[in-house]
């Protein structure tokens, strides 16, 4: 089924890796491009170009969502219902949708094949919230339209009936009311808001490449790598931990080696990456650049997210750019450094946020977590040394190598240097991305420079470092916004993406949409984790169906517990902790609920033992 030109593209993609396999995500994209969706006849010609066995290709497509295992709909509407979004009016405009195109329920396809109807987890566009995504057949990349509201939706649905036989643009339309804030003169946003932001032009007019220069013709590798380590500067992918520190792990005399850009943003409530992506992406090429001549290597990756299409597109110029003027390539500004940079999409799964996970789908595979030791500095992308940074991380690096530690020690504090992207969304009056120093408190990041909350409600929850961290309450509003003060008022930073949660907003709701996205996003190798997200689901839904017992409250930290400590990979705890943080903090509130909702305590009916199910391949949240 495959033409000759798709088959010649797919060869050449198997020769922009090491070892060829790692094209076969990006291959899929290509052969969904041309038909609309992976026909399993065509899983065998795939097999066969890749020289593996027709059931790898299987296991393959269907462990990622975004590779269609049925036709689709001209347009493929994908719009977020998870809790940004949800706080946002989401469901309002799910309804809207559906109504609109005359659907029951999700995964149907309109009588004219124009449109197919899904939600999505995550989008990454939590402070443009809503958003939905559109991908039109015969086209590989994405558009997403934010912002949403049912008007706004009707006009949307009109364009693209009217536009069916023309490409779909993979500019985001509109950007939204994103809101760009913070400490002045800003630093990572300095850019983001000027003209042609993306351009290589630009960049160098205002100053880049200046840090790469500096770094190639003035510093050693080892210099580079021991100023970033004296600056302090941590990981901002969630994990927090020191980057230089990382770099020095590398293993001497070990060849080749590797960098990889996590540009896997799909955490909920974080969606700082994808600005710095869109606006300003030859800052985050530079620090990929200048980490890669530090631990000496010739060959990096960025792993982006396959639903960030604009991103990818404009990383992809910049790419282009940098080739073009002698940024990358061979001997790199008449030094004797080379690089070359292989820009990667994924294709829909959580897990590959996890540097292993990511590394495993690099490489051709399901996206499934590595035992750590041996930890990717040591053996990582094919089994070589790799260092794996955020993207945030690596557009922190040239600012370092321009200005010194010294400078960046500057702000924050002496425990958590530097400044940070604060990604703020949920119910708040100006949602978006705010660049402060570490140890700015809760209080003023919502009230001094995002306005407040929503009809001034008073804040009732704070997810303080992305869906997975425990909660806070309004008791913490003074809480620094550092590594350590977070974790002392019972939480983690993570990687900075804060949802407000106001009162007035179910708890219940919070918590039942949380565990659905875990559910959902498990990569299903271990049992407590694939089965236990799957019961506690299933035990909020009752409790919002009215039929809820005080004893579950328990039974859902007991099983908990029991995912959280046993589990492969961090996903385990990052599924539970903010379910099992929403009962300790709102225990009363839950209660009271449930007591609400089932005064005579109604005991639901149990099975004596499992039953045969004809439903048993639905998914969990369709089943009876």
């Amino acid at each position: 089924m495959l033409s000759d030109a798709t088959k010649n593209e797919i060869r050449r993609l198997m020769e922009r890796y090491p070892q060829p396999r790692s094209a076969l995500g990006p291959a899929l994209h290509v052969v969904q491009r041309e038909l609309g969706w992976v026909p399993p006849e065509v899983e065998e010609e795939i097999a066969e170009l890749f020289g593996l066995d027709p059931a790898e290709v299987h296991a393959f497509v269907g462990f990622y969502n975004m590779y269609y295992k049925e036709p689709k709909g001209l347009y493929h509407i994908e719009i977020c219902t998870n809790v940004s979004c949800k706080l946002r009016g989401a469901e309002e405009c799910a309804r809207h949708l559906m109504e609109r195109l005359g659907l029951k329920g999700w995964g149907e396809t309109t009588e004219d094949g124009l449109f197919t109807l899904d939600h999505a987890e995550c989008l990454g566009s939590c402070g443009t919230a809503p958003v939905m995504s559109v991908r039109k057949r015969g086209q590989e990349l994405p558009r997403y339209y934010e912002a949403l509201t049912p008007e706004r939706i009707d006009e949307i649905l009109a364009e693209l009936r009217a536009n069916a036989d023309r490409p779909l643009p993979v500019e985001p339309d509109p950007m939204g009311p994103m809101h760009f804030g913070g400490m002045e003169p800003k630093v990572l946003l300095a850019r983001v808001t000027k003209p042609n932001s993306h351009r290589l032009e630009t960049y160098v007019e205002d100053g880049g490449y200046q840090a790469l220069r500096k770094a190639l013709f003035e510093m050693t590798p080892e210099q580079v790598v021991e100023e970033v380590k004296a600056s302090g500067l941590r990981g901002r992918g969630g994990a927090g931990f020191p980057a230089g520190v990382k770099w020095s792990f590398i293993p001497q005399g070990v060849f080749p080696r590797y960098l990889v850009c996590n540009a896997d943003e799909s955490e909920p409530g974080t969606f700082k990456d994808r600005i710095l992506m869109e606006y300003d992406p030859h800052q985050v090429l530079e620090g990929i650049i200048i980490t890669a001549y530090a631990i000496q290597a010739e060959k990096a990756f960025i792993y982006i997210r396959g639903e960030y299409g604009f991103p990818y597109a404009r990383l992809q110029q910049a790419i282009e750019e940098a080739y073009e003027h002698n940024y990358l390539g061979r001997n790199i500004l008449g030094t004797n450094f080379s690089l070359d940079v292989v820009i990667h999409r994924g294709a829909g799964a959580y897990i590959c946020g996890e540097e292993t996970a990511l590394l495993t789908s690099l490489e051709g595979y399901r996206g499934h977590p590595r035992l750590k030791p041996p930890f990717p500095a040591s053996e990582g992308l094919y089994r070589k040394p790799t260092i794996v940074n955020n993207v945030e991380t690596l557009a922190n690096v040239p600012h370092i190598v321009k200005n010194g530690a010294q400078w960046y020690r500057s702000f924050g504090t002496e425990r958590s240097p530097g400044f940070r992207l604060f990604a703020l969304s949920g119910e708040v009056r100006k949602p978006g991305v705010y660049e402060l120093p570490h140890g700015v408190t809760l209080r003023e990041l919502i009230y001094e420079y995002a306005g407040g909350t929503l009809d001034d409600r008073p804040v009732k929850a704070i997810v303080p470092g992305g869906l997975s961290m425990p909660l806070l309450t309004a008791e913490h509003l003074e809480t620094p916004l550092d590594f350590e003060s977070v974790q002392e008022a019972g939480s983690l930073l993570g990687s900075a993406g804060i949802i407000v949660i106001c009162e007035g907003t179910s708890l219940v709701e919070v918590m039942e949409r949380t565990i659905a996205f875990y559910r959902e996003e498990s990569c299903g190798k271990c049992a407590p984790c694939r089965e236990g997200t799957g019961w506690l689901e299933k035990i909020l839904q009752r409790i919002r169906s009215g039929k809820g017992r005080k004893e579950d409250l328990d039974e859902i930290l007991r099983i908990a517990k029991f995912i959280e400590q046993q589990t492969f990979c961090p996903f385990g705890p990052a599924a539970v902790w903010g379910i099992t943080s929403a009962i300790r903090r709102f225990r009363a509130e839950l209660e009271d609920y449930i007591e609400e909702t089932n005064p005579t305590g109604e005991v639901p009916p149990l099975p004596v033992r499992p039953m045969y199910r004809p439903d048993v391949g639905m998914p969990a949240h369709e089943r009876a």
